[in-house]
């Protein structure tokens, strides 16, 4: 299992210049009103955000984090004051005031546990069930928040984390904080963190001063697997899973290489041969994984994408780290068996599917429509 706790030089050393020119800015007494950090998931953009209002709330080093202030030991765990965390939640009751009105305890007691993980481990996503988009009411509150007359020392910091899905539904969150952007308080940063800025109003991005986030090295994750003790042999496989996104390495962490491997063999098998009997499983099956266990969901169908961008890879003669695996021989015979299969609009069409959760689509439809495509791509 993955250990809860990523040390503090894992999270800076992986992305050395980007908080190198982080740095630079905290001590240039020049810090911006809102920034957008992007990129790729699992490279670290909501790691340094937080690593970054805490450096900027920090009571003793001015461009450094000493750990050990106050200041930064309530900021570590996400308790403080000048902080702010904006996430999904789910859609509140009609005429709802507050972000919070109509949830029950457990569900509180459960996005109370969700922002202690991500504290202790700042690679943790923050997942609630049923939010797939950010609240026009978590927008009211920040704005009421910001307003108030707070503690002068520090300052205060809003990181707005999966800031692509202001703009679900009637875009009514995105115009409210546009309005925010555009008349900010003093003394206040915005960070909105991303992996789709291209979902993003134009208008917000042209506000805010962009830090592009590249993937991980495959060095950082190699490092990573070792860290956790993980078998020499087995981090090859893992690595080339991982795909630079340590989201992945801690999912597959969890599983033994026997389990992936089947895994990745049986979807493959049912995606690719028109058996009515298995295909009516799945779509029962991930139908259900997508409404109870939506991030295992996801990542059964990232190892499908990942399969078949490897084989892509394999078919035009480019090198993949799962070519040196025990996964080369399915690849091979594969492309034997389907030597013009459209592989990019098979991925192009999985992606389609694991966006459609967010969007609240049918899924049985969106399955039944993906193994009917892939049907049609693999005889192109």
């Amino acid at each position: 299992m993955v250990d809860q706790k990523i040390e503090t030089y894992n999270i800076l050393d992986f992305q050395k210049d980007i908080w190198e020119r982080i740095r630079k800015i905290s001590t240039s007494n020049k810090v911006g009103s809102a920034y957008l950090f992007y990129g790729p998931p699992g490279c670290g953009k909501e790691a340094t955000a937080i690593k970054f209002s805490q450096m900027l709330n920090c009571e003793i080093s001015k461009g450094d984090i000493c750990g050990d202030c106050p200041s930064c030991m309530r900021a570590g765990k996400l308790q403080h004051e000048n902080i702010k965390l904006i996430f999904p939640m789910p859609t509140p009751k009609k005429n709802a005031e507050d972000t919070y009105q109509g949830i029950d305890k457990k569900s509180l007691d459960f996005i109370t546990q969700q922002i202690q993980e991500k504290s202790m481990n700042l690679f943790h996503k923050i997942r609630i069930p049923m939010a797939n988009r950010i609240l026009i009411q978590s927008i009211r509150e920040l704005r009421k928040s910001l307003y108030l007359k707070g503690d002068s020392r520090g300052r205060k910091v809003v990181l707005v984390f999966d800031a692509h899905l202001l703009s679900v539904g009637q875009g009514e969150a995105a115009n409210a904080f546009l309005k925010l952007l555009e008349e900010p308080p003093s003394k206040t940063t915005i960070v909105l963190v991303t992996d789709h800025i291209e979902l993003l109003l134009p208008t917000i991005i042209s506000r805010c001063q962009r830090i592009g986030f590249p993937c991980l090295e495959n060095p950082n994750i190699t490092s990573w697997f070792q860290s956790k003790l993980v078998q020499e042999r087995d981090i090859p496989f893992l690595v080339g899973l991982s795909r630079g996104n340590l989201h992945n390495a801690q999912f597959f962490i969890s599983q033994s290489k026997v389990e992936l491997e089947d895994l990745i063999k049986n979807l493959v098998e049912t995606t690719t041969n028109d058996n009515p009997e298995k295909w009516r499983k799945f779509i029962q099956d991930y139908s259900r994984l997508s409404k109870q266990k939506r991030d295992d969901f996801e990542y059964h169908f990232m190892l499908l994408r990942i399969w078949y961008q490897s084989v892509n890879r394999l078919k035009n003669n480019l090198n993949d780290p799962l070519h040196d695996t025990s996964l080369i021989h399915g690849m091979k015979k594969f492309i034997n068996a389907h030597p013009f299969a459209e592989l990019l609009s098979i991925v192009s069409d999985l992606e389609d599917t694991v966006r459609a959760i967010s969007m609240n689509l049918y899924m049985p439809l969106v399955l039944t429509n993906l193994l009917l495509e892939t049907q049609n791509n693999l005889k192109q």
